[in-house]
């Protein structure tokens, strides 16, 4: 009986490399929209503690130039949301090709298990068909033997 072999396993070891690539790709999106995340929440946090920071006595100008700061903080918040969702759309999008990636490594995953187990059943059948020859053979020898020695 000849070794299994799957015809498709140059295939299957593609769709395991795209399996991978599309990881390392939905990672870096994730890490990405992680990042601007972490930033969007660092400007929130300095826009809401930054009033603290005035003191009393602040003249006209600093009050001034703490209303362009603001306006410039808000602005970037703005911006950094915008980025934040397109970070989540290409994170979604990297996602439902890993998805599809994983589809088709299953599918040959699978064929290839349907097949394995269908060569699993004629490799048995064949061993079975051999053991019921050489068991006919060993009896048949036994009784020529027989047969020679008791004539």
């Amino acid at each position: 009986m000849k070794a299994f072999e799957f015809r498709l396993d140059q295939a299957l070891r593609w769709r395991s490399t795209q399996v991978d690539i599309e990881k390392s790709h939905a990672a870096q999106a994730a890490a990405r929209l992680a990042a601007i995340r972490a930033e969007l929440e660092a400007r929130r946090t300095e826009l809401r503690e930054a009033p603290r920071h005035l003191s009393a006595g602040s003249n006209g100008a600093s009050l001034e130039s703490f209303g362009v700061w603001t306006n410039r903080i808000r602005r970037h918040i703005a911006d950094l949301e915008k980025k934040a969702k397109e970070a989540a759309a290409a994170l979604a999008a990297r996602m439902e090709l890993l998805l599809e990636a994983n589809r088709k490594r299953r599918l040959l995953e699978n064929l290839r298990q349907t097949e394995h187990g269908r060569w699993r059943v004629e490799s048995n059948r064949e061993l079975e068909a051999f053991a019921g020859e050489a068991f006919l053979g060993r009896l048949q020898s036994k009784n020529g033997r027989a047969r020679s020695s008791g004539g």
